[in-house]
Order: structure tokens, then C-alpha cells, then sequence
């Protein structure tokens, strides 16, 4: 049996938890750092979220039209490939913006383009492969091993950007996702010829009304966590800090999510209510932050409870819907997926002179998603998967 990394590669669902980690490591040279390389060339927060938020609104429509057709025609496995060379191109033109004064509405687009590419057919794959009865522990390798991999990207970072600039880390990420796809080699990609009919869009998202209302509020949730590492870098102002807290998120979250990947499998419906209450118990008090100490204390705390809330929460949904044309369903996911991040885009710049103000969000998001799994939780005990 193969090994790599110590990692056995008797089920197909190794390869695409290692090629995602690969990718993921690479990128955590310099992912965490993009919104520090934004507002140390001249950008206010106000254009950093206006950046994003490009990135994001024009990415999902490309991703919506190009990655239907490419799967059909060129299958999963070759669809997702294109997204490497569309993020090495962004992250080169993004790295060259301020010599030559590159658009930077170019670069968000080719950039947003690339992560809704990577994303749509790798959802696809990573419930393709997972058993349903391992859902929980797939999905916590699936999450683990970017982070334990990755907590020396950040960190190293950390430590060279502020005595280098970011070039070499920009120069390390472009090198590491070039090889990102060579894990997926061993995987057969015929058989994959997706029928998705964008016509019907609305029909499916009305018919999955509450997993969609919930993949909203999960978005509104994550993208409030991205922020946090924003906030920290604006109150202490070091150009090492997101390297540092990125590298105690994935310190963090590599330890929990292998310790609540097993426990998701057979209790993900229990356990996303527990992660839920601990994530408002977090975001409360990151209000009290003021000090680098505490900020990063609360951070490596977050990342355990983050980790905890995404293996149960996607455990539950993705085990719902295996099975149950979930093509269509992970790829109609990314609207109320970008709406969620668009909502706190948009609270985000209502409050841009008091960013500690959009704390509220994330808490007024978690408690409606509690709401609505407590209403509906006889839906999700059900073993039908069309009931949500």
C-alpha cells in the first residue's frame, strides 16, 4: 500500500485530502497575508473589502458558467487543475501591482475566478470519496491536514516578510501549488460527466431552501473569522502578526479537528450546537481585546472551536445530502455561500470606523443558525435526505 507522508493511500479520498493540503500550505505563505500586502501599498480597509468583494461577486459567476461545462466536458480532475495556473497568475500580478501599477479590479477577478474553480469540483470530489459512515472522521482529516502542515507557512512569514517584503513568500506559494495536483494523478476521471442545467438554479435553491439558508449563515460565520485576523493586524499594527495568528490557528486547529473527526461521525447533528455556543462564548470576548497576548491567546482558543464547529457542521450537512444529486447542490451551494460573505462585506464597511462594532454579526448569525437547527432538528434526524 502507498504511503506518503505516512498517509496510506488505500481510499481515493487521501489523495484529495493531500492535494488540498498541499495547496493549502502553499498558500498559507501568503493567503493570510494578502490583506496586510493591500493596506501597506495604499489601499483604506474600505478598498481592501471593495478588493474582496469583487473578488468574490465576479468569481462566482464565472465559476457558475465555466465549471458545469469544463466538468462535462473535461471532468472533475481536469477542471480543478485549471484553477493553478489562474492563481499563480493572480498572486504574480498581485505581487507586481504597485511597479507597474497593475488594475487591481484585474487581479481580484482572475483571483476570485481561480478559488471558485479550485473549490466547486473539489467539494465534489471530497463527497464523492468519503463514506457516509466516515463522513466525520474524512471531513476532520480533510481539515487537519492543512493545518498541521501549514503552521510553518504563517510563521515563517512572520518571521521574513517584515526583513524581506513579500516577494519570497509570493515566490514559495507559486512553487508549491505548481506540484498541488500531483496527488490527484492516481484518480480516474472518467465517469464524471456532470448534467447541471443552470436553468433550474432557483428551483434547487427553493427546494434545499433550509441547507442553503443555513450555508449562508456558515459563510457569514467563517468570513467573520477571516476578519478577526484583519482586526488583530489594525490594533497592534505588525507586519508579523498575521503570520502569528495564522500560525496558531493552524497549530489549534490541527489538533482538534483529528481529536472531533471520529466523534462527527455518528454525533455531527449533537455537536455543531456545543461548537456553536462556544463560538459566541469567543467572539464576545474578543471585544475585551486590546493587548497582542490576549489576541493571540483567544486565537488558538478560536481555532479549536472553529475547527470543532466546520468537521460537525459539514459532517452533518454533506452526509445528508451524499447521494442525493449532490453535483448540483455543491455547486448552486456557492450563492448563498457568496451572499453570506457579501452580508458581512457589507456590515463590515457600514462600520468601518468602529470594526469592533461587526463583532455582533457573527454572534446574530450563530444564534439564528442555532435557531433554525433546533426548529428544524427532526428534518435532520430524518434519513431522508430530500426533507431538507
Amino acid at each position: 500500500m502507498k504511503k506518503i507522508f505516512g498517509i496510506a493511500f488505500d481510499r481515493d479520498i487521501r489523495r484529495v485530502q493531500v492535494s488540498n493540503a498541499m495547496t493549502s500550505v502553499s498558500l498559507s505563505f501568503v493567503s493570510i497575508y494578502i490583506p496586510a500586502f493591500l493596506l501597506t501599498h495604499g489601499f483604506s480597509l474600505s478598498e481592501m473589502i471593495l478588493f474582496f468583494t469583487v473578488f468574490h461577486l465576479v468569481g462566482l459567476p464565472i465559476g457558475l458558467l465555466f465549471c458545469p461545462w469544463s466538468m462535462r466536458r473535461f471532468g472533475l480532475i481536469k477542471t480543478l487543475r485549471f484553477s493553478y495556473p489562474l492563481q499563480v497568475i493572480s498572486l504574480v500580478l498581485l505581487n507586481l501591482m504597485p511597479t507597474f501599477s497593475i488594475p487591481w479590479v484585474l487581479i481580484a477577478v482572475i483571483g476570485g475566478s481561480a478559488t471558485f474553480v479550485y473549490w466547486m469540483p473539489l467539494n465534489i470530489l471530497l463527497v464523492k470519496y468519503s463514506d457516509k459512515e466516515k463522513m466525520g472522521s474524512d471531513l476532520g482529516m480533510f481539515f487537519a491536514l492543512p493545518k498541521v502542515f501549514g503552521v510553518v507557512g504563517p510563521l515563517v512569514s512572520a518571521l521574513l516578510i517584515p526583513m524581506f517584503g513579500f516577494w519570497p513568500m509570493f515566490a514559495v506559494a507559486c512553487i508549491g501549488l505548481i506540484f498541488s495536483s500531483l496527488p490527484l494523478v492516481g484518480i480516474p476521471d472518467d465517469g464524471f460527466k456532470i448534467e447541471i442545467d443552470m436553468r433550474n438554479a432557483w428551483k434547487t435553491l427553493w427546494k434545499r431552501k433550509l441547507l442553503f439558508t443555513l450555508e449562508g449563515l456558515d459563510n457569514i460565520i467563517e468570513e467573520s473569522e477571516w476578519f478577526w485576523g484583519i482586526f488583530v493586524f489594525l490594533i497592534i499594527g505588525s507586519l508579523s502578526v498575521p503570520g502569528i495568528v495564522g500560525g496558531l490557528e493552524s497549530l489549534g486547529g490541527a489538533l482538534f479537528a483529528v481529536l472531533i473527526g471520529k466523534r462527527a461521525n455518528r454525533n455531527a447533528e449533537k455537536l455543531v450546537p456545543i461548537a456553536s455556543i462556544g463560538l459566541i462564548v469567543i467572539w464576545v470576548a474578543r471585544f475585551f481585546v486590546h493587548e497582542p497576548v490576549l489576541a493571540y491567546s483567544i486565537s488558538l482558543i478560536a481555532s479549536f472551536v472553529m475547527t470543532f464547529f466546520l468537521v460537525s457542521y459539514f459532517g452533518m450537512i454533506y452526509r445528508k445530502i451524499k447521494g442525493d444529486d449532490e453535483e448540483e447542490f455543491l455547486i448552486i451551494r456557492e450563492i448563498p455561500t457568496v451572499l453570506g460573505r457579501l452580508v458581512m462585506f457589507g456590515v463590515l464597511l457600514l462600520v468601518v470606523s468602529d470594526p469592533k462594532l461587526m463583532f455582533f454579526l457573527p454572534i446574530v448569525s450563530i444564534t439564528a443558525l442555532l435557531a433554525i437547527l433546533f426548529v428544524k432538528r427532526k428534518r435532520f434526524e430524518t434519513a431522508d435526505p430530500s426533507s431538507v
